[in-house]
């Protein structure tokens, strides 16, 4: 229990890439990009993995899987639930995302 409600304070905080040439276009996009939270903005705290797109344009942005890492009850690292991409130098929930583009 301790665990989950950990992550779920992770998940709550706000992410963004580590590296000023993280593009949010997929076909620009990078791989994996080093994150860091607004809170330590100082110190890499996890990895994004680009997963995906948001369509098939070549301006369509990329989806990523935000792995954090985390020193809570036996775990060194906790991947945060759903999928995210960069706005505004941010990552954001994809679903939010997609609710602001309708």
């Amino acid at each position: 229990m301790e665990s989950n409600q950990s992550i779920l304070a992770f998940a709550q905080q706000t992410y963004l890439p580590a590296i000023d040439d993280a593009s949010p276009v997929f076909e620009l996009s990078l791989r994996s990009i080093p994150i860091v939270s607004t809170e330590a903005p100082d110190t890499v705290c996890g990895i994004a993995y680009r997963v995906g797109s948001t369509g098939k344009s070549r301006s369509d942005l990329a989806m990523y899987r935000l792995k954090l890492k985390v020193s809570i009850v036996g775990l060194r690292a906790a991947t945060l639930p759903g999928f995210f991409v960069i706005e505004d130098g941010v990552f954001v929930e994809y679903e939010q995302w997609r609710m602001h583009q309708s």
